[in-house]
């Protein structure tokens, strides 16, 4: 099993990692030691003006985003680099079962499963890799009006949504709207009792495994009825 892990704004790959040690440890103790996990760095560095609470200044920080949003046009601006950053990792590093990502991670995990089912793929989006078996979405969200492209038809790609019932980063209604466009989105929503962070608890992480292990015994089935027909 391969694993693409997306961080949140203001993080890095390195530090996603450092901070889903526990739940990296269960994952291979569930599927085995030879899964493996990446945890690619979004290609933006940020300024220490684009973090909330740190000074005024333009020098660069050890942070990263996988965009910008702008406040007058709602854009992501930076989005187009991005997906074309994610079109070469998957070539180089996949193809990838599955993707799970955490805050702005999670809303570019929603949009990269939703790419991967369609034709009409962005300017520089050349990958040949198919479709993710599954993607898991800590406190993601709903992008914008002005990508609505990428939410209709629903995504088909099963979603597994997280939401902190005390995250107060990510309104729950921003959630809420990235749910309904999921097909069976509802089915497959879970709650944890904290704030805006990837839970690590044993509960929840057996959600996790759980929930990896039906996509993958689905499947399995869907093989299994696939060889059965030509015999």
């Amino acid at each position: 099993m391969n694993l693409l892990f997306l961080h949140g704004y203001t993080q890095s790959g390195p530090n996603f990692s450092a901070k889903t040690k526990a739940v990296q440890k269960s994952l291979l103790k569930a599927f085995g030691a030879s899964t493996t996990l990446h945890f690619p760095t979004a290609p933006h560095r940020l300024l220490l003006t684009d973090i909330p609470g740190t000074p005024t200044t333009e020098e660069p920080s050890d942070a990263f985003a996988w965009w910008r949003r702008s406040d007058t046009t709602g854009e992501y601006v930076g989005i187009s680099d991005t997906l074309q950053f994610l079109s070469q990792y998957l070539d180089t590093h996949g193809p990838f079962t599955g993707v799970i990502g955490f805050s702005q991670g999670a809303a570019l995990a929603g949009i990269l499963a939703s790419i991967l089912e369609r034709g009409d793929r962005p300017e520089g989006f050349t990958t040949g890799h198919g479709e993710m078996k599954f993607a898991v979405c800590y406190s993601g969200f709903r992008a914008p009006e002005r990508y609505e492209g990428w939410y209709e038809p629903r995504i088909r790609t099963k979603v597994l949504n997280v939401i902190g019932s005390l995250d107060t980063v990510v309104d729950e209604e921003r959630t809420m709207a990235f749910v309904r466009a999921c097909e069976k989105g509802e089915e497959r929503l879970v709650f944890h009792p904290g704030g805006h962070y990837l839970p690590a608890t044993k509960s929840m992480v057996g959600v996790l495994v759980g929930f990896i292990r039906s996509c993958e015994e689905v499947k399995e089935e869907e093989e299994e009825i696939d060889v059965a027909s030509v015999l």
